[in-house]
């Protein structure tokens, strides 16, 4: 495969001008840039430059808005709901970030949903964020249904990620959980598809239930859930906030994120900003280094997220490797 390196500053271009070009406005082009850029420097492929071109496909068919306007209220002191109007995640989390940021500065904590909305790319890099300004973020975001029940036949949830990004308290970031409730992300089955490479045994099933190794039929099935029961309970868990409580469209009535049929997704996010100089009786800087050394001190043991960080280090200074194809396919955008 042939590949090109680009820098920051060229993938945050092309993605831009892709965008805009499909309709997208130049607000909502740059807060989906921003993610894009974060998904390729963090080694996260799976979210990045190739997902350009189906954002464009969406916003041309009508999947997304592009006319979105995302609508902000703050209903009590430390609640705010963003109203994604059918448009992308990122403009829609952009719009009511800071005020999360300042009520949970101010009341100690502070809460932010999104409904309407449509696939928030790389959660943890929302959450990450959130921890950038010194306060523990937690975030959820629920996906159009992939997932059955342990002992059922159907897919009721998706992947429904969620994420925790800790402050070190030293205006860093201790470390970053970014998980979903299925054994893989379905983007990497999807890039299995797209390659036309099996995935391994236990990542998903096909449309009979049956634990399956090609990506086709696992796109047509049922992903795994991790830990099985457990991980079918945390991604109800990412639900109930998600879509319950922010007013989203639930997994099992949402539009794929894939293709181009069925109307806006209309799916939801959930975050939390937490100040830890509110709670921790100023303990929380001393308690972090405890729990971390704890864990970096044991040959072969990391902090969720390193690998994220070690990768960003690298590709902020070389670039990244992209695919020609890919290239010439966004660039014909």
């Amino acid at each position: 495969m042939n590949t090109t390196t680009l820098n920051k500053t060229e993938i945050e271009q092309i993605t831009i001008q892709a965008l805009t070009n499909s309709g997208a406005s130049l607000i909502a082009a740059s807060s989906m840039a921003r993610g894009v850029v974060a998904a390729e420097m963090d080694g996260i492929s799976s979210h990045g430059l190739i997902y350009v071109p189906i954002y464009c496909e969406h916003l041309v068919c009508g999947k997304v808005s592009p006319n979105a306007e995302p609508s902000v209220n703050i209903t009590a002191p430390s609640a705010i709901t963003v109203d994604a109007d059918c448009g992308f995640a990122h403009p829609a989390i952009d719009a009511g970030f800071n005020l999360m940021i300042e009520s949970a500065k101010k009341n100690g904590c502070a809460a932010m949903s999104i409904k309407n909305s449509y696939n928030c790319g790389v959660l943890g890099y929302h959450t990450e964020r959130i921890a950038r300004t010194g306060l523990t973020g937690l975030g959820y975001t629920n996906a159009p249904a992939s997932i059955m029940p342990v002992g059922g036949d159907t897919p009721v949830i998706g992947t429904n990620p969620f994420s925790l990004a800790l402050p070190n308290g030293k205006g860093g970031v201790a470390f970053v959980i970014d998980q979903s409730a299925s054994v893989v992300a379905k983007s990497e089955i999807k890039m299995h598809a797209l390659a036309g490479k099996p995935i391994p045994e236990g990542w998903a099933y096909d449309s009979d239930g049956n634990i399956t190794t090609d990506a086709e039929k696992a796109m047509l099935g049922s992903m795994a859930p991790v830990g099985g029961y457990k991980g079918f309970g945390t991604g109800l868990m990412v639900e109930s906030f998600a879509a319950v409580m922010s007013g989203a469209s639930l997994g099992k009535d949402a539009s794929p994120f894939a293709g181009t049929s069925g109307g806006p997704p209309k799916t939801g996010q959930f975050f939390f900003a937490v100040s830890p100089e509110l709670f921790s009786h100023g303990l929380f800087a001393e308690k972090v280094e405890s729990l971390t050394e704890s864990i970096e001190s044991q040959d072969g043991a990391r902090l969720p997220g390193t690998g994220r960080f070690v990768n960003r280090d690298t590709n902020e200074r070389s670039g990244v490797e992209v695919s020609t194809e890919l290239l010439e396919k966004i660039r014909s955008i």
